[in-house]
């Protein structure tokens, strides 16, 4: 009787947290196409008020980049850098997102659960990373019930 009990327990503890984290999944799966198209649209029309609001706040854009303004976002420097710095970066970011994207498992945050995604492809590949055979990646999560672009950077600081 005492094991049926401890059964049925861990049963109530563990099928709402197996539930909920398919419930994200199909969250995440059915934003994510009207999401890409949106932030495709805003990239190729080069729109940085449309693509800030699909970005993360915490937007990773350079190694040595930061909160300069310390206002604690990052976007505003990330626009700075790919229009001041002569590296090509929105045509860059236009043509990655043109490649398509993946489920994201080379570039994960630490212990991150978040459903994630990377443009492009051959970026979720160990080998094309250290080998650097792509220019850049762009990085997706989905945080709070939607899909943010939270890093696009030149292969492979």
């Amino acid at each position: 009787m005492k094991l049926i009990k401890v059964v049925v327990l861990i049963l109530a503890l563990l099928v709402p947290q197996i539930c909920v984290a398919q419930s994200t999944s199909a969250r995440a799966n059915r934003a994510w196409k009207p999401f890409y198209a949106r932030l495709r649209d805003a990239v190729k029309r080069r729109d940085k008020d449309a693509l800030t609001k699909h970005m993360a706040r915490d937007f990773y854009y350079l190694s040595s980049g930061g909160d300069e303004n310390q206002n604690q976002d990052t976007r505003d420097e990330a626009f700075e850098y790919w229009e001041g710095s002569g590296v090509g970066a929105w045509e860059a970011l236009e043509k990655t997102l043109q490649q398509g994207t993946v489920v994201n498992t080379a570039w994960r945050e630490p212990g991150s659960q978040r459903p994630s995604r990377v443009a492009p492809p051959i970026a979720n590949n160990r080998r094309a990373i250290t080998n650097q055979t792509f220019d850049w990646y762009a990085v997706f999560e989905f945080r709070n019930g939607q899909w943010y672009m939270t890093a696009f950077n030149e292969c492979c600081e």
